[in-house]
């Protein structure tokens, strides 16, 4: 298996960007696509920390391996390294687009330099915190960019949770005023609501620590979606917010996704 930087650029954000991007065995010998996964770092992080910290190639190295994930390329990268972090979000300010940078930018370049199956039904996002926020947020508001979005220890509520919980100085920058229309737009739950009859809604899979600070949050996202009609597949786990947690448990975000896409073989 191969890990290597992937330089590209940003128009959305007029800038030179890196990711990292792991390739299963066997890609350089063959001519096969693969599914695409990306994997997002919370706040304060970087597109290296899920190797550096969460031990992200010898898991996927193992469940290729024994076959609970099919062959897959992954996906390392940061999330505009703005700030303490950006929440994969356009800014209301005008700060930075980041979620365009996303959209626009890092997947048609993944696209275009790599041999991936350039569909919804084979890309899948997964995030810790931050990037568990933006999992969901980047699948809920963009319909039929993924199928399936995972989400691990995630900041699963409303923009004025965010405001309230981290206390940011840079949060009205963010997403204007907290009652606003902008705001609104990247709340969770009304995004979910509008996405709930949506034939290409992606599949949701979240889990959390019961020691977490993000506990009760997590469990009220998944109380909001089964008031709505919304499936999908929460568990709860002990543990709190930290890389231990989150190393232990991505091996369940990848076995969902793998169930998603099992699921699109039929």
């Amino acid at each position: 298996m191969t890990v290597r930087p992937h330089p590209f650029f940003s128009g959305a954000l007029f800038a030179r960007k890196s990711c990292f991007v792991y390739l299963p065995e066997g890609y350089e010998d063959t001519d096969q696509c693969y599914p695409v996964i990306y994997l997002l770092h919370g706040m304060y992080g970087s597109e290296s920390h899920w190797l550096l910290k969460g031990n992200a190639e010898q898991t996927l190295d193992r469940m290729i391996s024994t076959s609970q994930l099919r062959k897959s390329i992954v996906v390392m990268p940061n999330d505009g390294e703005y700030g303490l972090g950006t929440f994969y979000m356009d800014w209301y300010d005008g700060t930075g687009n980041f979620e365009q940078y996303f959209i626009y930018d890092l997947i048609p370049d993944i696209d275009k330099h790599y041999r991936t199956i350039k569909a919804a039904h084979s890309r899948a996002v997964c995030g810790l915190s931050m990037g568990g926020f933006g999992a969901f947020s980047l699948s809920l508001r963009n319909p039929g960019l993924f199928g399936a979005a995972a989400s691990l220890s995630g900041a699963l509520t409303s923009t004025a949770y965010v405001a309230e919980r981290f206390s940011r100085s840079d949060v009205a920058r963010m997403i204007g005023p907290l009652q606003g229309p902008y705001a609104q737009e990247y709340d969770l739950q009304v995004c979910a609501s509008k996405r709930v009859m949506d034939e290409q809604r992606p599949a949701l899979y979240f889990d959390c620590g019961t020691e977490d600070f993000l506990y009760n949050t997590n469990a009220d996202y998944h109380e909001h979606l089964n008031q709505i009609g919304y499936a999908h597949r929460y568990q709860q786990f002990p543990g709190e917010h930290n890389w231990k947690y989150w190393t232990e448990h991505l091996p369940d975000a990848l076995s969902f996704i793998e169930d998603y896409f099992a699921s699109q073989d039929k």
